[in-house]
């Protein structure tokens, strides 16, 4: 696993959730987070927290061990 294959999944993708990207690669989460981090210093990965959405929820959030926090690919050149 390579920084490329974290862009490339994640654009693909749109965005996604640690344990979501540690399963996909088979990696140990902080790895995975530490190369995250990269990305989001080169302004490349926004890491994106949920809101409580209310009686309007689709679920989608619940199901991230992290809380509702996802990571996101910006866009641009790496």
């Amino acid at each position: 696993m390579t920084l490329t294959d974290i862009k490339q999944y994640l654009s693909l993708n749109g965005s996604a959730s640690l344990p979501e990207l540690a399963r996909h690669f088979n990696a140990d989460s902080a790895l995975i987070e530490s190369m995250l981090d990269l990305w989001i210093r080169k302004g490349r990965v926004v890491l994106r927290h949920s809101k409580s959405c209310g009686s309007s929820c689709c679920g989608n959030c619940s199901s991230s061990s992290q809380g509702g926090t996802w990571y996101e690919w910006s866009g641009g050149k790496a």
